[in-house]
C-alpha cells in the first residue's frame, strides 16, 4: 500500500532538511498529500492552547522553513504549528486528525540499535500509539 497523506515531525536539523528533501521525491512519486507539523511542547505553567507560548516564535521560522525547502523541491505542502505537553502525544494527535498514512521522523541514536529496538521516549511512544505505519530515519554513522 502506498500513503497517501504522509505526516513529517519537523524540528529543522540537519538531518530533518536531508529527510525531507527525500521525502519531497517520494510524495511526488506516490502523489501523496504531505504535512509538516512542528510539536511545540507547552510547559504546565501555560495553557496548552495559548495564543503564544514559549517558543513559538521558532516554530513559525521552523515551519517557514519547511515550506520554502518544499517549494524548492516542487511539492505543496500544509504546516500545522502543534501545541501538546509532550511530542509523542502531540504527533499520535496530529496524525489522527489529517489521517495520516504514515508517519515520519528523525531520530539520534542513545543506545545500541538492539539494546533498546523500540528507542526511548517520543520513539518508543510512537512505536507504541501511533494508528499508522512510522518510519523512523537515522543519521548514517560515522
Amino acid at each position: 500500500m502506498v500513503p497517501k497523506t504522509i505526516l513529517m515531525a519537523y524540528r529543522g536539523s540537519e538531518e530533518d532538511r536531508r529527510v525531507l528533501s527525500w521525502l519531497c521525491q517520494f510524495v511526488k512519486h506516490a502523489r501523496a498529500q504531505l504535512t509538516i507539523a512542528y510539536i511545540l511542547p507547552v510547559p504546565f505553567t501555560h495553557e496548552v492552547d495559548d495564543e503564544a507560548p514559549p517558543g513559538s516564535a521558532e516554530a513559525e521560522e521552523m515551519l517557514l522553513e519547511a515550506e520554502h525547502l518544499t517549494q524548492r523541491e516542487g511539492v505543496t505542502i500544509s504546516a500545522d504549528l502543534v501545541q501538546a505537553r509532550d511530542a509523542g502525544s502531540g504527533l499520535v494527535s496530529e496524525a489522527d486528525a489529517i489521517g495520516a498514512d504514515l508517519l515520519v521522523l528523525t531520530d539520534r541514536r542513545h543506545t545500541h540499535l538492539m539494546e533498546n529496538p523500540l528507542g526511548h521516549g517520543t520513539v518508543a511512544y510512537l512505536m507504541r500509539h501511533a494508528a499508522c505505519p512510522v518510519w523512523i530515519c537515522y543519521p548514517p554513522e560515522k
